[in-house]
């Protein structure tokens, strides 16, 4: 029997063995098994059912709704590549950037989503805004940042790249 450790599984092949096939030639075998052998298909891994913890809390749908007015033009802060972005303040006090993903065409199961939501939960980094709350309701799903105050990183590149424009028409530099 070989033992082998997959991502988060282990598994277990059997196959028969017999004490003259270590004796053999190595031309009469390919990939480790005599030629012409009948093999039964590999044991596939056993996928797991449940996501890994998740280290920021879920939050209800009702109190987003609330809080963004319905998800409402009012609330709208921006758009982005997988969703729009509405402004609110949860009820601990905390500013929130919260983005309403896009549903897509294909369904993502559950376990998938927040296994991805349980490794962005752990990130911790001063430049890397931090997750604060999730929400999961059938194929709505949500996801509450920080709120960044000095606002998206990609106009500090444009007040960059313009600072540093003007710059050099004037011959200094930063």
């Amino acid at each position: 029997m070989r033992r082998w450790l997959c991502c988060t599984c282990q598994v277990d092949e059997s196959y028969v063995t017999n004490d003259d096939e270590l004796l053999e030639s190595p031309r009469n075998h390919v990939h480790g098994h005599p030629k012409n052998s009948k093999l039964s298909a590999p044991v596939k891994p056993e996928v797991q059912k449940s996501a890994p913890p998740i280290e920021v809390p879920a939050l209800s749908l009702d109190e987003l709704k609330e809080k963004t007015d319905n998800f409402g033009s009012k609330s709208l802060i921006g758009e982005g590549s997988y969703g729009r972005v509405y402004y609110a303040n949860l009820d601990g006090g905390n500013a929130v950037a919260v983005k309403k993903l896009d549903t897509s065409s294909e369904a993502e199961s559950d376990v998938e989503f927040l296994t991805q939501v349980s490794v962005v939960s752990r990130l911790k980094h001063e430049n890397v805004v931090q997750l604060l709350g999730y929400c999961v309701e059938g194929n709505l799903r949500v996801l509450a940042y920080e709120f960044a105050t000095m606002g998206p990183l990609h106009d500090e590149e444009k007040e960059f790249k313009v600072r540093n424009q003007a710059l050099s028409l004037t011959g200094c530099s930063e």
